[in-house]
């Protein structure tokens, strides 16, 4: 495996390269299933054969990698979870109770966590069954923990005035996040490739929703200020001084820095990804196809989504 240009690639007896991630985890990850190997995580010990150790080591081999950076990222933490309570078991093995006894324990802590492990835990078993390693799946059936949606509007006069004390990199991400309802993880890793006459080629990656966001005044406007940061060499429109895409801890941490400093002036710190909901509550109350704008397959997916900060403006008496 090498590193050329901020990436990995695999190079095999046939000298042909091939890019695996410019994640190393993913890239090794990608590169154990290339190789047909299962490699020992944290120096652990091989799990036994039939137990859900070894489950779920291939899961996060096979099917794990090719979902976006950041949910891989959160199914390495919930699969080593997972391994302390259910890895010595053997597949077979495993019930309902005890999968419920698991949200009970873990959701005392945290129930979202909990939910969050045991969707991971049933797609486990899902893809054990697609190879025939198990033939039922005991997550089926037990009721997770009831959660409630977050509904955090950032009103307009928040947005500027976080805008303002941002500084210009942050404040033109913000308004391309607003302006696009991209995901974080799209905006960070838009190359300078994807923007052509026609306007801002886009493939979701979390969805794989291939998207075309036209030229307008304003989608215009961020993009040419967005070009006149300094960067070392022309790939992506958003990066460090290195010219490679912020991670998503890196990013965090800039953000953190500007909602800390946001706070010590009075206001309600809000997350990056609310302003996704913003514009797509914007959207709709604008009478616009917020679905279309969030590259959602459905309407009901756009509707949960927003629900929760949908509005409406009442004019008092006098």
């Amino acid at each position: 495996m090498h590193l050329k240009h901020g990436a990995y690639y695999f190079v095999g007896k046939d000298k042909k390269w091939i890019r695996l991630s410019d994640d190393r985890k993913i890239a090794l990850a990608k590169w154990a299933e290339i190789e047909g190997e299962l490699p020992t995580v944290n120096d652990d010990e091989k799990p036994a054969k039939g137990s859900m150790a070894e489950l779920i080591k291939r899961y996060m081999v096979e099917v794990a990698p090719r979902k976006s950076p950041r949910t891989f990222e959160g199914n390495v933490t919930e699969s080593e979870n997972l391994k302390k309570v259910f890895g010595k078991m053997p597949v077979f093995s495993v019930l309902p109770v005890h999968v419920a006894q698991y949200l009970d324990a873990r959701g005392v802590k945290s129930k979202v966590r909990a939910n969050r492990e045991i969707s991971l835990l049933s797609h486990i078993f899902t893809m054990g069954m697609r190879w025939g390693i198990v033939h039922t799946n005991p997550c089926i059936g037990v009721t997770k923990h009831k959660e409630t949606g977050r509904d955090r509007y950032i009103l307009d006069s928040e947005f500027e005035a976080v805008k303002a004390i941002a500084g210009d990199f942050i404040a033109t991400v913000m308004d391309f996040a607003y302006i696009t309802a991209l995901r974080k993880g799209d905006i960070l890793r838009l190359r300078l490739d994807q923007i052509t006459e026609q306007g801002i080629w886009i493939k979701q990656s979390k969805t794989g929703a291939k998207q075309l966001y036209e030229w307008s005044e304003g989608l215009h406007e961020v993009v040419n200020r967005a070009l006149t940061f300094k960067r070392p060499k022309n790939q992506y429109l958003f990066c460090n001084r290195q010219s490679e895409p912020y991670t998503d801890s890196g990013f965090k941490c800039l953000w953190q820095r500007v909602q800390v400093k946001w706070a010590e002036q009075g206001g309600k710190r809000f997350t990056f990804h609310d302003i996704r909901a913003k514009a797509l509550t914007d959207a709709k109350n604008k009478g616009m196809d917020a679905q279309t704008l969030a590259g959602h397959s459905s309407a009901s997916m756009t509707e949960h989504y927003i629900k929760q900060r949908e509005f409406k403006r009442v004019t008092p008496l006098k």
